[in-house]
């Protein structure tokens, strides 16, 4: 393997934000849900977001040798495959073959998803959004439903008028509704 492969995400920062062990290179891996990232303790400003077939995919990186690489990347692609494969529920979703294909295409419009996006801070932070509208959802169901209206760019006159329909809630408790939800998503996210 030449060390361009190897070399290929040096720019990159260790889940766990460790540095990167003498003779070791870090290598892809993927990341299967915010409860993952929760549990395992990952770093996220070190994780990315990378797209696939129109499919944002949360990806971190660890240190591995030389020779781990080659089955390190192996397994990452098919860790990608079936996870995008559960998602549309079609096993032959992501051609491995065809997205090396596209990469290494010469007119330029190939995608290397090791290139990171200007959408992906915007994809991560909308990851971090529904995690926590999840969570809210779970404590409150109605503050989830007035926060997924706010994340859907209701207006606050749409979503009165969706609270009284659904709830029978007057103007007046909407609009303290509205407040007390979205203070407790703040309280949540400042809590982690």
């Amino acid at each position: 393997m030449v060390d361009n492969e190897l070399t290929k995400y040096s720019d990159k920062r260790s889940y766990n934000n460790l540095p990167v062990p003498e003779g070791q290179y870090l290598a892809p891996f993927l990341v299967h849900s915010w409860d993952e990232v929760k549990a395992m303790n990952y770093h996220r400003d070190n994780l990315e977001t990378w797209h696939f077939s129109g499919i944002a995919v949360l990806v971190a990186f660890t240190p591995v040798t030389a020779e781990q690489f080659p089955g390190t990347m192996k397994l990452f692609w098919s860790d990608v495959r079936t996870y995008i494969a559960d998602l549309k529920k079609d096993p032959n979703i992501l051609s491995y073959d065809k997205m090396l294909e596209d990469m290494m295409s010469e007119d330029g419009n190939g995608y290397d998803p090791a290139q990171t996006e200007s959408l992906e801070n915007t994809t991560l932070l909308g990851l971090i959004i529904d995690d926590l509208i999840r969570q809210v959802r779970e404590m409150n169901p109605r503050y989830g439903r007035i926060l997924d209206l706010l994340k859907q760019e209701y207006t606050k006159g749409e979503i009165l008028d969706a609270l009284l329909s659904e709830y029978g809630i007057k103007k007046t408790q909407a609009y303290s509704e509205i407040k007390a939800a979205q203070k407790l998503a703040k309280d949540l996210y400042y809590a982690d």
